[in-house]
């Protein structure tokens, strides 16, 4: 099992990946630094507009979420998206990236579940395999 430290350092390289991943695609994109943050990275679009974006970081098969724990009804405030990134033993990344309500259908059926209302608890988590259709669909990014 990774040491805190160790899932600390993963999920900033995650976060810092994406900035880099953002920034060769000429997105302005700004990291949120502190463990007390409700968002990973906010973008300034070209028409002033601020999108915010949520990082998680694996370098397994299985992204924690907490989807359900943190948003407890769709009108919770929530990031625009969600950017799932892996990186492999040998530095090898992936990134994934979906709106809000593009993960909530996913982890609503992971979680076999069709409305909010019916969240049972735990721990919320999607495999690779769940988000395998989104990955590096940037253009969704540049085109806001």
């Amino acid at each position: 099992m990774a040491s805190k430290e160790e899932k600390y350092y993963l999920n900033l390289a995650g976060e810092y990946s994406v900035c880099s991943e953002l920034a060769k695609r000429n997105i302005q994109a700004n990291l949120t630094l502190g463990n007390k943050k409700s968002v990973d990275i906010i973008i300034v679009t070209d028409k002033n507009k601020t999108v915010t974006v949520e990082v998680k970081t694996t370098n397994k098969n299985r992204f924690v979420t907490g989807f359900f724990q943190k948003y407890k009804t769709q009108e919770t405030p929530h990031p625009d998206f969600w950017i799932l990134v892996t990186i492999d033993k040998t530095f090898n990344t992936r990134f994934f990236i979906l709106s809000h309500e593009e993960l909530a259908k996913i982890q609503m059926i992971r979680n076999k579940i069709t409305s909010w209302a019916e969240n049972k608890g735990g721990v919320d988590n999607v495999l690779v395999e769940h988000v395998v259709d989104f990955e590096n669909s940037w253009n969704k990014l540049i085109e806001i």
